[in-house]
């Protein structure tokens, strides 16, 4: 699990920090920079596909056209803050019951010339598994920069330095060491099993539109935007235990009365999810409500038969009727409470703050900008002074609806007291 998120000079944030939890909601006004973190986990996610960092930011094609990796938004040009050279990446994250952290920084390129890393290191506790800058490294690290160079822990026969291995700098080491045999097994595995995690990620921004298409039995994976949601529907309908599952909670969740899913094929086989009620009535994917449809996709991606670690949710509200929103979260909060998934959400919405666990407000973050300041920053709610103990005669969406989370942070700002990113 992820269990912070620091980004230093990346779009528009400065230097800042996500604490995450098993549920982390992010709140805030538009264009404060909620999306941004997106893009800041999408990069980690390009990096545990193996791509070089011009892919990541820019665009992955493969063979026939096809366009694999959309990049990050504004590219090279609006990835680093105000035009900045360099952008950084940190996160800490268990593993294992080991703390494992992982930072990049990156060069956006200027002038013709192709991104590359500056630096980059993995620990695990206070141990270095590799750094490109370690301290007892001499200054020298060469100026071609087609190459970085990082310094592995020093080995068994107490040598005064670990090995110095040579890496590509237009791709991140991390993703290149795993297959460097010079390096131990030991700093391989942590590689690779970050990378592992990492990958295990998904974006959801659904639309209906995209739901209603017909898809081909046997595709196990929900597109980002909902895609091949009717073979999903069917595959977990195999299992008698899941599909009673999935039909408890479209009955918690919608006025529908479902007691059965059909999957009617088309000429070309492909099927659409077609919801039978008790009384025989029908309603196809073509249809079912916008809001019927975000249930069943979330659903979906919850109870599916290849379910991601980490899920990142734009707006998770989108529509989901004020009454239906306490349920879906008990839901999201029920599959997240063993751990084996993570999900990260945006909202607008006081009421879904209002439904959220005591565990859940107590990772909630508020992203917002100050009056005449052109970055972005990160605030706790629960770190706000005061907030817990106001939070106690107070309703949480009450102070999100009336603007008192911003009011805090801009009064805090005023007195002097420290920001997130100059508490760490």
């Amino acid at each position: 699990m992820i269990t912070s998120l620091g980004l230093q000079h990346f779009k528009n944030f400065v230097d800042a920090k996500l604490h995450l939890g098993p549920l982390t909601v992010t709140v805030g006004t538009n264009a404060s920079g909620k999306s941004n973190l997106r893009d800041a986990f999408r990069f980690l996610h390009g990096v545990s596909r193996g791509y070089t960092l011009s892919e990541i930011i820019g665009e992955k094609w493969i063979e026939g056209g096809v366009l694999q990796w959309k990049g990050i938004r504004g590219g090279t040009q609006e990835v680093a803050y105000h035009a900045q050279e360099t952008f950084g990446i940190r996160i800490e994250t268990k593993l294992e019951k080991r703390k494992v952290t992982y930072e990049i920084v990156v060069n956006v390129g200027s002038n013709g010339r192709p991104p590359r890393v500056e630096r980059e290191r993995l620990w695990q506790w206070s141990s270095m598994l590799f750094d490109s800058h370690p301290s007892d490294d001499p200054p020298d690290q060469g100026t071609d920069p087609t190459y970085i160079f990082v310094r592995l822990p020093r080995d068994n026969r107490n040598r005064k330095h670990g090995k110095r291995l040579q890496f590509l700098s237009h791709q991140p080491v991390l993703s290149q060491i795993i297959e460097k045999k010079d390096a131990t097994k030991a700093v391989r595995d942590s590689a690779e099993e970050l990378l592992d995690g990492l990958s295990s990620m998904r974006f959801l921004d659904l639309s209906p539109d995209a739901m209603r298409i017909p898809s081909l039995p046997g595709q196990q994976i929900l597109g980002d935007r909902g895609e091949n949601l009717s073979s999903v529907l069917q595959e977990i309908c195999q299992t008698e235990r899941s599909k009673a599952a999935m039909i408890g909670w479209i009955r918690e969740l919608t006025p529908l009365d479902v007691t059965d899913f059909n999957f009617v094929p088309d000429q070309t086989g492909k099927i659409l999810v077609t919801l039978v009620e008790s009384d025989g009535s029908r309603t196809s994917a073509y249809s079912a409500s916008d809001g019927t449809l975000r249930f069943l996709a979330m659903i979906a991606a919850l109870l599916g038969p290849s379910p991601a670690h980490f899920y990142f949710y734009e707006e998770l509200e989108n529509g989901i009727h004020p009454t239906r929103l306490h349920l879906l979260l008990e839901l999201i909060e029920q599959k997240v409470r063993d751990g084996a998934i993570q999900i990260v959400a945006t909202s607008h919405s006081p009421q879904l703050l209002a439904f959220l666990s005591e565990e859940s407000r107590r990772n909630a973050s508020l992203v917002y900008r100050l009056e005449d300041a052109p970055d972005a920053r990160i605030q706790r709610i629960f770190d706000i002074p005061n907030a817990e103990e106001l939070l106690r005669k107070s309703d949480l969406s009450k102070l999100h609806a009336t603007g008192w989370l911003e009011d805090a942070v801009a009064f805090l700002d005023n007195s002097g007291e420290p920001s997130e990113g100059e508490k760490k």
